[in-house]
Order: structure tokens, then sequence, then C-alpha cells
């Protein structure tokens, strides 16, 4: 994942920084100061249950007889396989009577590579392994589900919903009845299932799969995950990559189930279980059961996930649409956690409160995606600058300090120069913490100008989690050559000119106390920083370039106060 590698670059960044700034001298090792590390947050695993049965495992009661031709339900048998359309103001969506599943969910204001976001994708088309199948446990019930041709009636539904009944009946006891009401808003999808196996009903489980890929890889630069499985369950979010579901799991019905899915990076499809209530069967392959028998799903579909979700009440919402942060905490059911800031607990507790000012600022003041990640850098400048006013007075304190007893301490090196036993180091040692003593110089003072560093990395990786995770700043533009915040600087503009301004901050910076291979080795830096942020989102390089503009101008402040108080001094004795 992408926020590995993230993480792996400012780590040795943070490192070096921290080397550079803690050496005073050669001669004296700096103390040891590793740079804080993430802890993991928590995640939820499963409940241990057994894995999900198999037609092999659960054996279909014999005992319910079939029912009389006279009293079971007449067959269904319409002419021909039908599309059904369905808009609404959040998508265009087509389903079919063919196992009354879905074709085709387009959403509305939402491209990749110039063609709407479809949740369907031309594999599962193709195979004919479509969403909104439905499973049982047992593998021998109800085989027609998702192959017979169902009968189908429209009406209106609550508040002008469209409403879709799609039924299916053998003659012989078999019954199978889908109700999707689609609100015209573009919210929550009801659904209603209800599934009779020759004469006894039986509990279905809703799928969606197999996969959710909606974004295109080679269109979308930062596309870092696709087809996750996801769920709310005892009010945990548990996240499983495509890459690690590689055997059946299962969450039990016991746990307080409010969601589960398939979700992307900027998209998901979840499926809320009436009264939280349904077990959950995430699978690597798509169900056997989905397929027409004889059809091989192949290589296209091999590593695609697939989430069917038991409705033991028969009823179930749905929703299929963009991870919206504020869309779904309107809809309540704790949708909202679907959105992913981040698997460590220090950079989530900074990447969501980053998110929600930024919203702020763009409702509120500014409609621009980009200005509004100017002002919020400005804003975090300020409530910083305390912190950082008494850290950066203190370093030029400290290397002020430093350059007053530099002849002294070269004189005491030249003492030593010759002497390379270890008798003479220590001796030269005591003698130099005995000047720093006598002039009142703490060598290590500066030590606290990496206070601002200590909160800067954790900022810098919120805002890349916000960046590459959040769907609002999906696509947004800035102005002139940059059109999507979350894409790199195709011309390399910004990269550079952060690149310029942290050159231009380190001359700025006292370096008293660094000799001049060390100098030369900081200047390296913004080198560095410069190449790595040009294959980052052109948003990051924005809110670095303006925070460095604006160090520009607190290091020229304090680079006075602290002359004045320098000259203040004579006067004073």
């Amino acid at each position: 994942r992408m926020e590995k590698r993230f993480a792996l670059a400012l780590g040795l960044s943070v490192l070096i920084l921290l080397g550079w700034s803690l050496i005073a001298k050669s001669i004296f090792p700096p103390p040891p100061e590793p740079p804080p590390e993430a802890a993991k947050a928590p995640v939820s695993a499963p409940a241990a249950t057994p894995p999900p049965p198999t037609a092999g495992a659960t054996a279909a009661p014999a005992a319910a007889p079939r029912p009389s031709v006279a009293s079971a339900p007449p067959a269904t048998a319409p002419a021909a396989e039908q599309d059904l359309s369905v808009d609404t103001q959040a998508a265009a969506i087509v389903l079919t009577n063919k196992g009354g599943r879905v074709r085709s969910w387009r959403l509305h204001g939402y491209d990749t590579a110039g063609h709407p976001v479809d949740f369907v994708s031309d594999a599962a088309r193709r195979k004919d392994v479509l969403p909104l199948a439905l499973a049982f446990d047992d593998a021998g019930t109800l085989p027609e589900a998702n192959s017979a041709l169902y009968e189908v009636k429209r009406d209106t539904g609550p508040g002008g919903a469209d409403r879709v009944v799609l039924s299916w009946s053998d003659g012989a006891g078999s019954t199978i009845r889908k109700v999707f009401t689609f609100p015209k808003s573009g919210g929550l999808v009801g659904v209603e299932v209800e599934a009779v196996d020759r004469g006894r009903k039986v509990t279905p489980r809703l799928v969606w799969g197999p996969g959710l890929e909606v974004e295109d890889p080679k269109n979308r630069a930062n596309t870092y995950y696709n087809g996750q499985a996801l769920l709310l369950e005892s009010g945990h979010v548990l996240r499983l990559p495509k890459r690690k579901i590689d055997v059946p799991t299962s969450v039990p019905e016991s746990v307080q189930l409010d969601w589960a899915g398939l979700a992307d990076q900027y998209f998901a499809a979840l499926i809320l279980p009436a009264g939280s209530r349904g077990s959950v069967t995430i699978a690597p392959l798509p169900l056997s059961a989905l397929a027409r028998p004889g059809v091989d799903t192949g290589k296209e579909l091999a590593d695609a996930p697939t989430i069917a979700v038991a409705l033991p009440e028969g009823k179930a919402e749905l929703f299929v649409g963009p991870k919206n942060f504020g869309l779904l905490a309107s809809f309540g059911h704790g949708l909202e956690r679907a959105v992913w800031f981040s698997d460590y607990t220090l950079i989530y507790a900074c990447a969501k409160p980053v998110f929600l000012a930024l919203r702020w600022v763009h409702a509120n003041w500014v409609g621009n995606w980009g200005l509004a990640i100017i002002l919020l850098t400005v804003g975090l400048r300020l409530l910083l600058f305390p912190l950082n006013q008494y850290s950066m007075v203190k370093m030029r304190k400290v290397a002020g300090e430093m350059q007053r007893v530099q002849p002294k301490l070269k004189a005491i090196q030249a003492k030593y120069k010759k002497s390379k036993d270890p008798e003479a180091r220590a001796k030269m040692n005591a003698e130099t913490m005995e000047l720093y003593k006598k002039e009142g110089v703490n060598p290590f003072g500066g030590v606290s100008g990496c206070l601002p560093l200590f909160v800067q990395m954790p900022i810098l990786w919120a805002f890349f989690d916000v960046l590459t995770a959040t769907v609002e700043l999906r696509g947004a533009p800035f102005l002139l050559w940059i059109q999507d915040l979350t894409h790199p600087d195709r011309f390399w503009i910004t990269p550079i000119l952060m690149g310029a301004t942290m050159m231009a901050q380190q001359k700025m910076t006292p370096t008293a106390n660094v000799d001049p291979a060390q100098q030369r080795m900081m200047m390296f830096m913004p080198i560095m920083f410069t190449v790595m942020f040009l294959t980052l989102p052109s948003g990051l390089v924005l809110y670095y370039f303006v925070n460095n503009l604006l160090g520009i101008g607190q290091q020229w402040l304090v680079n006075r106060h602290v002359l004045r108080l320098q000259q203040a001094e004579p006067k004073k004795a």
C-alpha cells in the first residue's frame, strides 16, 4: 500500500533530520532520539466460527413433503429476459429479471477513464455473475434462484420511490420474491427477500460481487487498493484487503452486524441487514451458486472477493455509491466509518480532524479545495505558532552561544588532536563539558527545535491520507495546470517550488554548531524531498509549500528578535 511507502520515506527523512540536528560536534555523540512510531490501531477480527457450510456439510430437512400442485403457487413463465431501468438522483440502474440481479449501476457525476463509474464490471457481465444474487447455506437449495426468469411488477412506493417486485415459482412449492425500493433522492435502497424451498422457508444470503473495482487503474494514478471487504460488527470496522482473502471468512449471526460489503478507495457497496442481524461469508472466489452450470469464471474473476450477508428477517437496506463522509453520516448506522483515514491511531487522530476542518473551510469560506488547503495551512500554522516560536528562538540562542565558545572549543580540540588513546579522548570530553558549564552553554539545548518536526510529520501524513481517501477531493481542481489535487503535478512546478522554499529556510537557519561536511549533507535534504514529492498528490505538495513559506516568514521574525536580544546584552552588563 502507498501509505507504507510514504511512511517509510517520511521515517527515513525524520531520522536524517534528527541526526543532523542533534550532532553539535563530532566528538559528542548525540543522545539516541528515535522518531515516534505510530501505534497500530486495533482492528477487530472476526469471531472464531466454523467455515461456511457447504452442500455436503448441511443436510436439507427431508420432513417437509412437496405440497400438492393445487396448493402451490403456479409456475412463472416470462416470455424472455427483460432489462429494467431505474433512474434516481444518484445513479442509473439496470436490473435484469434473470435471477433478479443488477446488470449495471452507474453513478451520476462520477467518471473514470471518460465513462460513468459502474459498480458492475464488464467481466461480471460477460460471465453472467452479477451482484444482488442469492446464496444459501445449502448449495442444493433453490439452484434456479439466479438463473430463472422472474415476473416483474412495478409500482410507486412511499415518497414516490420506484418499487420493483420480482417473483418466481416452479409450481411445486419453491418460490422467491425480491422487492427493491429505490428512493428518488438516491438514498438507501430498500430490499425484501422471501425464499421458500419445497414448502419450507429458508434464510437467503444477499450477495454483492464478485469484486468491486470501479476505478480504471490506468487512468487513476493514485488508486492504491480495490476489492476490499469491510464490515462494521460489534462496534468495530474490519477491513480485509483483497490479497488477504485467500480462504472463506465467516462472521456469525451472534455478533451485531451493522453493515458489510465491498469497497475500493472512493466507493462502496454495503448491505445493512434489518435489526443488525445476519451472518457474513467472505469468499475469495464467486460462490458456485452464482454462475450458470458449466460457466468458467476464468482468471478475470479468480481473485475477486464476494460477500454474502444472511437476512434472517428477510429485509435489508443497500448503499451503493461514493464514500462521501457527510452523505454517509446522514444515513446513520455508522456508515461514515467506511471512509478509511488510516490504520494508525496517531495518524487517524490527525487525519479525521484535518478533513473535517478542511471540509468546513470549503463549505463556509471558499468553494475551491486548493484555496481551502491554503487557508487551513495558515490556520494550522497560527495554531502551532507558539510552539514553533519557542523552538526556533531556542535553536537560534543555542546557535549563538555555540558560536561564542567556538574559539575555546577549537583550542581544546587542537590540544588533543594528536592523541588517539581513549584516556586522552576522555580528558578532552571532560574539559569540553567543563567549558560548557563555565560558560553556561547547553550544547543539546537545540534539541527542543525538533518539536515542530514531531508535530509536522503526523500532520503531513494526515494530509496525504485525506487526499487519497476522501471522494470529496477526487477530481477537485485548483487552478491552471492543477486539475486534480489528488494527482501529482504533471509539470513538477509545485514540487520544485517546495524544494526551493526548503532550501531558503535552511539558509536562514543558524548552523554554527554544525561542521561544513554536515552542512553540505543538510543542503541535500531539499533535493531528496523534491524528488519524493514528484509523485505525491499535488494537494499535499501545496500544503507543504505554503507551510514552508509561512516558516520562512516566522524564521525571519525569530532571527530579528534574537539579534535584538544579543545586541541588548552588552548594554545590560
